[in-house]
């Protein structure tokens, strides 16, 4: 039996072959009907030698119409001798049909669309293809689908049950949770916020971002800062969830956002989020960028500063965006143009995001595209309020007569003389509201918490036993013993050394070529570990942060029990990721490298979290989000998706690096 597997040209196609410099696309359109490339590719260079050499495109045209004939007269002799193997099948009682050609059923998917997920690479096998019909439904579409069911449902009052997972949902509750959930919720909705656990509150959220709960948007964004402003205090760790989820509930549903809960428990990262926050304000005369705002715009952190720490808080909210916007007043006055405009990007850029990151919600993960000045990542002005804000923590130092300041502040004479004048005529006379002198904060040092890092790193011996008690409350300022010494155990040996050196100059020496590297790993990990830098360059001259001597003087007089740095990143060998992957897991810290290796292998996923993020006192879903956070960064995209998993893209090469 004879069978066709191509068309031949028709008549048009072969008129066109005949027709000088056109017969190139019926050489095209033959390479294209007959799967051979080659023709295709010779007809694109007989045209635009044609075009650019017109002198030889009369050969040209003969070749071309040879090139063509020969073609055709391939493909007609391919099409007749073509032949399909017989086969010999018996029809079956149902009389179902075998099919001798590769084919796919339809599939029909039931539950809610996917977020996304990549299509898995088909291996390669002797077998011939199956053709499955099958129903998928994922545990996020039951999540959604329960969502309506459940979304009237009232509850009376019945005794607490505590309820802790990752990712919560309806099915991971008990009865008696479930029964204790729907009663939370009714009186939530009468805005009577009882005492409940982390998990029922995040069941709730998830309901008001997939539309449950609220006839409409702006009654939904209510519930949602209600719910912020009543739990805030009780339950700190949803500020870092809600002031992402709050905005793009609002930003989605065209609403104005407005920030009226205040929370210092964490830092902001720069993204596109924030870059759209503070263009709400670029018209502002004077500028009016909230703490938050100006704490995400410099590279120190604010908020984890020893001052700042020490009963200092209201003070320094104050304080700080009234001097920026006493420099952005200046500033106009002396140019016409505020901080954002001199110090910040000129133009707007295509950013993009993912909505509602790490919530489960129909929404969640969707990529959100926006136009809009790149102030947060901007390194001339991040570097100018960098300056500005620790130069003003300065003067709020020296005017409380605080211990230790600040080194490497590099801020213009007249700026600094304005600021330090406003500074001492506003704050000179006014009292802390929890004067440090009065703090005995290290008297009371956790001490649990310093052995819960010795378990976590096996590093720290008996010396931060309880018979160091007393040495430690000689020291007034030993607040980051912890901290520090988890600095400490992470570097690598080489910036060890150099620590070294540091410490036997008395925190204070020459800057050499080589430590560039190991002040930028010391800083690095500081920045996650205390929120700040521990190291600053003044000219050639790198000296130790004034607020953390006493801390590396006592882990130099009591030194734990370290190991190479480079175990940090045991589990992964970067010599099998590219170079992508590579700054991202250098990105990561000891409890995330732990934490991502886990969900590459997928033993004990959960149970392996949980104990981790124990031990690094923290959450799983932090735990997952400050990776993914990374991710976003480096790769431009998460890694980790909703059900604990590898992002496809990712999976083969981390399991490949893994050892």
């Amino acid at each position: 039996m004879k069978k066709k597997t191509s068309k031949l040209p028709g008549k048009g196609i072969r008129i066109l072959s005949f027709i000088p410099v056109f017969n190139c696309f019926a050489l095209i359109y033959i390479g294209l009907a007959s799967g051979n490339l080659v023709y295709s590719i010779c007809g694109i260079a007989y045209f635009l030698v044609s075009i650019a050499i017109p002198e030889i495109s009369f050969f040209l045209w003969i070749a071309c119409i040879i090139h063509y004939f020969i073609a055709y007269k391939r493909l007609k002799k391919q099409m007749v001798n073509f032949e399909v193997p017989p086969t010999s099948t018996k029809p079956s009682a149902s009389n179902t049909t075998v099919r001798n050609e590769t084919s796919f059923s339809d599939v029909t998917l039931s539950g809610a669309e996917e977020i996304k997920q990549s299509i898995p690479v088909t291996p390669s096998c002797d077998f011939p293809p199956l053709t499955v019909s099958f129903s998928y439904e994922s545990s996020q579409g039951n999540f959604f689908k329960d969502m309506k069911k459940y979304e009237n449902k009232s509850g009376i009052a019945v005794p607490f049950e505590p309820f802790m997972v990752y990712w919560p949902t309806y099915e991971a509750m008990s009865k008696g949770q479930s029964c204790w959930y729907f009663y939370w919720r009714t009186e939530v909705r009468k805005q009577n916020y009882i005492d409940t656990d982390l998990s029922y509150v995040f069941i709730y959220i998830y309901e008001l971002l997939s539309g449950i709960g609220w006839k409409y948007p702006q009654e939904g964004y209510d519930r949602l800062t209600e719910l912020w402003q009543a739990y805030q205090q009780r339950l700190p760790k949803l500020a870092r969830y809600l002031h992402i989820w709050t905005f793009d509930f609002a930003y989605l549903h065209n609403l104005e956002h407005t920030k009226t809960v205040k929370y210092d428990y964490f830092r902001l990262a720069p993204s596109a989020r924030i870059d759209l926050q503070i263009e709400q304000h670029r018209n502002d005369a004077p500028l009016k960028l909230p703490f938050d705002l100006i704490n995400a715009l410099c590279s120190y952190s604010l908020i984890g500063s020893k001052f700042y720490k020490d009963g200092n808080q209201l003070l320094m909210q104050n304080a700080i965006p009234r001097v920026v916007a006493l420099v952005d007043a200046v500033l106009r006055k002396q140019n016409s143009k505020g901080i954002l405009d001199v110090y910040g990007p000129n133009q707007n850029k295509r950013q993009e995001y993912y909505a509602f990151t790490g919530a489960v919600c129909p929404k969640a993960n969707e990529k959100i595209y926006v136009s809009v000045k790149t102030y947060s990542s901007n390194e001339k002005l991040r570097e100018y309020i960098n300056e500005l804000v620790r130069h003003a923590e300065n003067t709020l130092r020296s005017i409380y007569a605080y211990r230790g300041r600040l080194r490497g502040v590099s801020l213009d004479e007249k700026t600094a003389a304005i600021v330090d004048a406003f500074l001492k005529k506003e704050y000179a006379n006014v009292k802390p509201s929890q004067p440090e002198s009065k703090k005995k904060i290290a008297a009371n040092l956790d001490f649990s918490n310093i052995d819960t890092l010795r378990k976590q790193s096996n590093a720290v011996r008996s010396a931060l036993e309880v018979d160091e008690i007393s040495k430690v409350e000689e020291k007034e300022l030993l607040t980051d013993v912890a901290e520090v010494t988890a600095v400490f155990i992470a570097l690598s040996s080489g910036t060890r050394i150099f620590l070294d050196r540091l410490h036997d100059f008395s925190w204070k020496c020459k800057k050499e070529p080589t430590d560039e590297a190991a002040i930028s790993e010391i800083n690095r990990l500081a920045e996650h570990y205390l929120g700040i830098p521990m190291i600053a360059v003044e000219k050639e001259t790198i000296i130790a942060e004034d607020d953390y001597r006493d801390e590396l003087d006592f882990i130099y007089q009591n030194p734990p029990q370290v190991t190479n740095a480079e175990e940090c990143q045991d589990g992964f060998n970067l010599d099998c990721l590219n170079k992508p992957l590579k700054e991202f897991i250098s990105q990561l810290m000891s409890e995330q490298l732990k934490a991502l290796h886990c969900i590459v292998m997928q033993d004990d996923t959960q149970q392996q979290l949980e104990q981790i993020s124990e031990e690094a006192m923290t959450m799983p879903q932090l735990l997952v989000d400050d990776i993914n956070c990374i991710a976003l960064q480096t790769l431009g995209d998460i890694i980790i998706d909703p059900e604990l998993r590898l992002m496809k893209e990712y999976e083969t090469e981390l399991k490949i690096s893994t050892r």
